[in-house]
């Protein structure tokens, strides 16, 4: 008779050896893809880092991110720098249920399987935080992949999703999704799409705004609140919504949010694009060259894309912006002005700079011309293309808010077109330090990259040399009223032909006070000095002095500016005069930190006594005569400054060139204006000239800075040298006029 105890146990065993057989394999391949089976699993070490990419930021002095420097743009955020807003959208939107599991939420699962997988209905999405995390942290796109693949890579981020919950507190989960999402343009996670699209940090968020960039998350392209505002606006909406369900905002709250518009404030983190360009790009070429001479301490360089290096800069972003503003309205009427003047001619053809082969020339420096020749292209084919019509986007002033503007044109019309762009070159510095306040190397970084501060950037100088041959000639017992015979230089040892013209202020043979000679700018003054003198190698050591390292030839000229020398050397040279004596070498990095905000590198200003306090003031008494009744009296009518101020104009041969250095005792400020071919030119003084092309620049920026009472710029008086024996005579109607 059959036992059939004994077979249902026989059954009832080798059901529970296939079961735990099962759940052994099943627990074994876990462990398998757990350990790389199906693919390399993130390593969670390294998941509070993602990618080990971060943005090195540039910070200016008052606090704002001027720019980043990344392979991906992301700015690290701590969970303390979120906004309220920013975490209660993302749970309302993505995982209600995010406090309630653990890296897998079941029922939302067992919906998504149901509803969409079996009844075709839109259920939602299964997938947690949690898990949408672990899939961020593989950074593959499995969206084309077959059925089998798409199932791998579910199973290695259910896996990931619950190491991630057992490691990490639910709270630095969602610091680190939000640290790894991208939102377009190059902005990765929530500090950067903050800045991009509200500059604002993440902490300043509003609802509304948290609720717009939770809502990009979704597809930051389609949702793109720039191209697509009617997308992004019924996904913030629905954000909202979501978060009303969740009792995150009230009903009042929902229903005043939902008809407030889309309000933004975007920056793009294109280099070339926000505040600063020009000395953001400088200040990247210098920390490339410190990362190489300062490797890190296991003796590997740092990466300024990847290491999430902090650049604090001395650049105060309001004053940035006031000088970018001012060079933008000022340009934009003089370019007008100069085409209107120079219509249907070519500039560089005319004058004492001519050069008529010029365009030819520059044909030649062109990429176009170059790959043409290499292909074997004869002049005719390579002279027809330059002659054909072709569509092209270009730089101009009336252009849209990159300043650009689509058009046809040949080539050769296009490089007729750029020779006459006007060049600018801007600084700022605080004469006490040497901080460099704000910078602009050029008028558009974007289509010209040369920058017109730096030291490798040279233009003759023109009048703004003159300082330096009366601070000479104060050193050599020179007093402002000295009287200068109106009559042709003499100096031995030179062309007897050498005759400067004057400014005809004064007739043949009238005795000018020194000082008026300075403040009119005239050249017959300044070559007489500079001829009584007698030696230009003094004028050469005293400019030295002054840190200017640029070549300059020991001729007599020297003294009217015919050195080749660039801004940032000008500027610093200037604030010996407004520091009594005291040279600040201009700088524009404070510190340098790592992303954990250890200081790495850390910058002091350079300062040494370049001239007696006494010569210093005394010049600078003799420059306010400059602004107050010589070159530069526009400061005071046109730009209503009243505090007192110094300064000088220079404008060189031919109107190539335009100049204008200015300053009070705490601010220096310079201006160059010109072409970047010298032989393109203004076609007269009235255009062309320090006053007229480069002092507005200064002028309208100085308006704006002294209005800006947050900035607390002094309207001080300059200071007295501290020695009871000085004594100093500006009236020179009292002045006993004796040659010294």
């Amino acid at each position: 008779m059959p036992n059939h105890k004994n077979d249902f146990w026989s059954v009832f065993r080798r059901v529970q050896i296939v079961l735990w057989s099962g759940v052994l394999l099943v627990v074994l391949f876990f462990i398998g893809v757990n350990y790389g089976m199906l693919g390399e699993m993130p390593d969670l070490e390294k998941i509070q880092n993602p990618r080990s990419s971060i943005s090195t930021s540039v910070w200016s002095a008052d606090g704002e991110v001027l720019g980043t420097y990344f392979t991906e743009n992301r700015i690290e955020v701590t969970y303390d720098e979120l906004s309220p807003y920013l975490v209660k959208a993302l749970v309302a939107t993505e995982d209600k249920r995010f406090y309630n599991h653990s890296g897998i939420d079941l029922k939302g699962l067992f919906r998504a399987i149901i509803l969409t997988g079996l009844l075709g209905r839109e259920g939602g999405g299964g997938s947690t935080l949690t898990q949408q995390l672990a899939k961020n942290l593989f950074h593959q796109d499995f969206s084309s992949a077959g059925p089998l693949k798409r199932m791998s890579q579910k199973l290695k981020e259910w896996i990931l999703a619950a190491k991630l919950e057992r490691t990490f507190t639910k709270e630095e989960i969602i610091n680190i999704y939000f640290n790894t999402i991208g939102f377009g343009y190059n902005s990765y996670g929530i500090k950067t799409a903050s800045f991009t699209y509200f500059y604002k940090k993440p902490s300043e968020l509003k609802a509304e705004e948290a609720a717009l960039l939770v809502a990009m998350l979704n597809g930051p392209s389609y949702y793109n609140p720039r191209r697509h505002p009617e997308r992004a606006l019924e996904r913030r909406n629905l954000v909202l919504s979501r978060m009303l369900e969740m009792k995150a905002i009230t009903r009042p709250e929902y229903e005043r949010l939902i008809k407030l518009p889309i309000k933004l404030n975007f920056h793009n983190p294109d280099f070339r694009e926000g505040i600063g360009t020009y000395i953001r790009e400088y200040i990247r070429q210098e920390l490339i060259r410190w990362c190489e001479q300062n490797p890190k301490p296991d003796g590997s360089r740092w990466n300024i894309y990847e290491d999430g290096l902090n650049v604090f800069t001395t650049i105060d972003s309001r004053m940035q912006r006031y000088a970018e503003d001012a060079m933008r309205e000022h340009l934009k009427a003089l370019q007008d002005i100069f085409f209107k003047e120079w219509k249907g001619k070519e500039p560089w053809k005319f004058g004492s700079r001519a050069n008529p082969d010029l365009l030819e020339k520059m044909i030649k420096q062109t990429e176009r011309y170059k790959n043409m020749k290499a292909a074997g292209k004869s002049d005719k084919e390579i002279e027809q293309a330059f002659r054909t019509k072709t569509e092209m986007t270009i730089f101009s002033w009336h252009g849209d808010q990159s300043y650009s503007i689509d058009t046809v044109m040949t080539p050769l019309d296009s490089l007729r077109y750029y020779l006459q762009i006007i060049q600018v070159g801007f600084i700022a510095v605080d004469a006490r330090s040497g901080k460099t306040l704000a910078w602009i190397g050029g008028p558009n970084i974007r289509y010209f990259q040369l920058d017109h501060v730096k030291k490798s950037t040279k233009r003759q100088v023109g009048s703004t040399m003159k300082p330096f041959l009366y601070g000479l000639a104060l050193e050599r017992n020179y007093e402002p009223c000295t009287p200068i015979p109106y009559v042709k230089p003499e100096c031995p040892g030179i062309d007897a032909n050498w005759n400067p013209d004057g400014t005809d202020k004064w007739k043949e043979g009238d005795l000018v006070p020194m000082k008026d000679g300075l403040a009119a700018s005239d050249n017959r003054i300044t070559a007489r000095i500079m001829c009584e003198i007698g030696d230009p190698a003094l004028l050469v050591e005293f400019a030295r002095r002054l840190m200017i390292e640029s070549p300059m030839d020991a001729v007599p000229s020297l003294c009217l500016g015919t050195a080749d020398i660039s801004l940032i050397e000008m500027v610093g040279a200037y604030t010996a005069f407004a520091n009594l004596g005291v040279y600040s070498k201009p700088y524009f990095i404070e510190k340098i930190t790592d992303k954990h905000g250890n200081v790495l590198a850390q910058f002091v200003p350079e300062q040494k006594e370049a001239i007696a306090p006494q010569t210093a003031y005394t010049l600078t008494q003799m420059l306010k005569g400059v602004v107050d009744y010589g070159t530069a009296t526009r400061l005071r009518s046109k730009y209503g400054l009243k505090m007192p101020l110094a300064g000088k104009t220079g404008t060189t041969q031919g109107n190539a060139d335009a100049w204008f250095i200015g300053y009070n005792p705490q601010l220096v400020a310079g201006a160059w204006v010109g072409f970047e071919q010298p032989s393109v030119h203004f076609i007269s003084n009235a255009s062309g000239a320090g006053a007229t092309a480069a002092l507005p620049i200064v002028g309208a920026f100085m308006r704006k800075c002294f209005n800006d009472k947050l900035l607390k710029l002094s309207t001080a008086d300059f200071t007295f040298p501290d020695d009871s024996t000085f004594t100093i005579n500006m009236d020179c109607s009292t002045q006993i006029n004796t040659q010294p």
